[in-house]
């Protein structure tokens, strides 16, 4: 038999316990996320700035470039 004074202990386990240990597990969760989303936030911010710096070098070079076939056209 179970005795007497287990089974308030089980209640209480099982009305307070179970549910923290399920909220707790669920906040964990979404903070592991959050540092996940975190990063890939940062990672689109410094890729986004990298393309940006490549659009404005290809913008410069093809402006050169303009300018050196302006160069020999006119030498012609």
């Amino acid at each position: 038999m179970i005795d007497p004074y287990l089974i308030p202990i089980a209640i209480v386990f099982i009305v307070i316990g179970i549910p923290t240990l399920c909220v707790t597990a669920i906040v964990l969760a979404k903070m592991g996320g959050r540092k996940h989303r975190r990063k890939e936030a940062t990672l689109e911010v410094e890729e986004t700035k990298v393309m940006q710096e490549i659009h404005k070098g290809l913008n410069k070079l093809e402006k050169r470039i303009e300018a050196l076939e302006t160069i020999i056209i006119d030498k012609k």
